[in-house]
């Protein structure tokens, strides 16, 4: 990991490259191609291993600070693989210049390495959230005697990008400790009444209104709602899942009570999602109990996985380290530009959706 920065050894390789070929144009995009045989140049790391990095560190599902911009289509969350690199453009983001500025010297270092973690390429150490992070390191600058309770009030732990919920020892994470956390995506009960088990007909659609076939039929009413899933679960994976534990199997007749805990009483999924957004709507069957089901599907992996995480250090400790290693330098400056660089980043991929 780098001092100034935190970021990994590959992904400052990969922002030295993409400066480079923008031509101190830091503004500019230009080809995954010619980004990936420039990566490729400096250190070796082939287009095929070169381009997974690239387009994680462009991913908003990935990483909390993305440290690449990215123009076209890098994947979603439905189909990941991202278009060939001669169809895609690139850039260091607002947040990975101020990473080259920071290493070069040109401005103070900034906690993007402290912030991003490493989980997001296959580390143990989990992200936090930014700006609960800069505000937590502000506190520090300004009440160096800060206790360490109060200081991890401040920033929480840790932090889900997709905003799934956590669950595990955190206290004990939070000391340093490696911790097995449990990522579940977030299921919501939508209030639709569940049919009575008498009526063994489906809710059909609402098809009032309908006119043509210009004229899309409405939604089919969902029970239940899926609105985050673990960052490298993909959508179709997870609703795959999910209809698979519906589907009838020839031993249920006579394991009944069996079938009863396994099978999923779900007469549909829809999936909904839109790039980004994960949204798959859950039908029930009649008399089904939502809480119930949404328990079990909670537990199905894939919308649920259990991993080791691990700071290298208790987490209080590793902020004063960072502060007090720097504090000859204009920190507070560093942290408001990198704020102001999320913040920008962010705006520009809500446009780009």
């Amino acid at each position: 990991m780098s001092d100034r920065s935190g970021a990994g050894l590959v992904e400052l390789a990969v922002l030295q490259a993409l400066e480079a070929v923008t031509a101190g144009r830091p503004q500019a995009n230009v080809p995954s191609a010619r980004a990936l045989a420039e990566i490729e140049e400096r250190i070796g790391l082939g287009p095929r291993y070169g381009y997974q990095v690239l387009a994680d560190l462009a991913r908003p599902w990935m990483i909390p600070v993305r440290t690449v911009s990215g123009l076209g289509n890098f994947g979603d969350r439905d189909f990941p693989e991202p278009s060939e690199p001669p169809y895609t453009k690139c850039r260091p983001s607002h947040a990975g210049q101020l990473i080259l500025d920071a290493e070069a010297g040109r401005l103070p270092p900034v906690p993007v390495g402290l912030i991003n973690g490493t989980t997001y390429r296959g580390g143990s150490q989990p992200p936090l959230e930014p700006f609960r992070v800069l505000a937590a390191l502000r506190r520090l600058l300004d009440e160096p005697r800060v206790s360490d309770a109060d200081l991890l009030r401040v920033v929480g732990l840790p932090y889900s990008v997709t905003g799934c919920d956590l669950a595990g020892d955190l206290d004990a994470l939070a000391r340093g400790r490696r911790t097995a956390i449990r990522q579940t995506g977030r299921i919501s009960i939508t209030g639709v009444p569940v049919p009575d088990p008498a009526d063994d007909r489906l809710v059909p659609p609402d098809n009032r209104g309908w006119t043509g076939w210009d004229t899309p039929l409405p939604p089919r009413p969902v029970h239940l709602m899926i609105e985050s899933l673990p960052a490298r679960t993909t959508i179709n994976d997870a609703a795959r899942a999910i209809a698979q534990r519906a589907e009838p199997r020839r031993w249920h007749g006579s394991h009944a009570q069996l079938a009863g805990r396994t099978a999923l009483p779900i007469a549909e999924v829809d999936d909904r999602s839109i790039g980004y957004e994960v949204r798959i709507g859950v039908q029930l069957r009649p008399g089904a109990d939502p809480a119930l089901v949404r328990d079990q599907i909670a537990a199905i992996y894939g919308v649920s996985i259990e991993e080791d995480w691990a700071f290298p250090a208790p987490l209080a400790s590793m902020m004063r380290a960072w502060v007090d290693r720097y504090r000859g330098e204009d920190l507070g400056a560093s942290l408001t530009r990198l704020e102001d660089a999320i913040r920008r980043d962010r705006r520009r991929e809500l446009r780009n959706r």
